[in-house]
């Protein structure tokens, strides 16, 4: 499995990703998703390093469940995910036809289950945002250490 070359300003792509540092998936929703999207992000970014590639996994994933379960889309709508290298890191995006939502803190109680989805992407990543028009994007960038 090919391992990643670090550089100066962080995580150095491997040959394929150069001069086209942005990797694209579109699958339908419903509960089978997330599965989907875990199985391209294993083919897809198995350059980076073990750590990078795990929050991208989980948080990825995580999104995508969420387009699921809150944005109620299913198997006849499009959620598409798009990987992008950047200086020094990786901006991951998961865009869906759902409603959207506004970022807010935690409201619930600690000891409730689920709804944690948000606070690992705030944990985790290095920025994160949600964006509105027709659909919804929310987007998250990972740094080396």
């Amino acid at each position: 499995m090919p391992t990643h070359t670090p550089s100066a300003s962080g995580l150095e792509p491997p040959a394929d990703w150069r001069g086209r540092s942005v990797r694209k998936l579109r699958t339908t929703g419903g509960p089978h998703a997330p599965e989907r999207v875990r199985h391209w992000l294993q083919a897809t970014a198995h350059w980076l390093p073990d750590e990078i590639e795990s929050n991208l996994m989980l948080l990825t994933c995580e999104l995508v469940n969420n387009s699921v379960l809150h944005g109620d889309v299913d198997e006849s709508q499009t959620i598409e995910i798009e990987l992008r290298a950047t200086d020094g890191g990786l901006r991951a995006q998961v865009t869906d036809p759902g409603p959207g939502f506004r970022p807010t803190g935690r409201t619930r109680d600690f000891d409730e289950p689920g709804g944690w989805g948000l606070v690992l992407v705030e944990r985790l990543a290095a920025s994160w945002g949600v964006e509105h028009d027709q659909r919804t994007r929310v987007w998250f960038e990972l740094a080396p250490a």
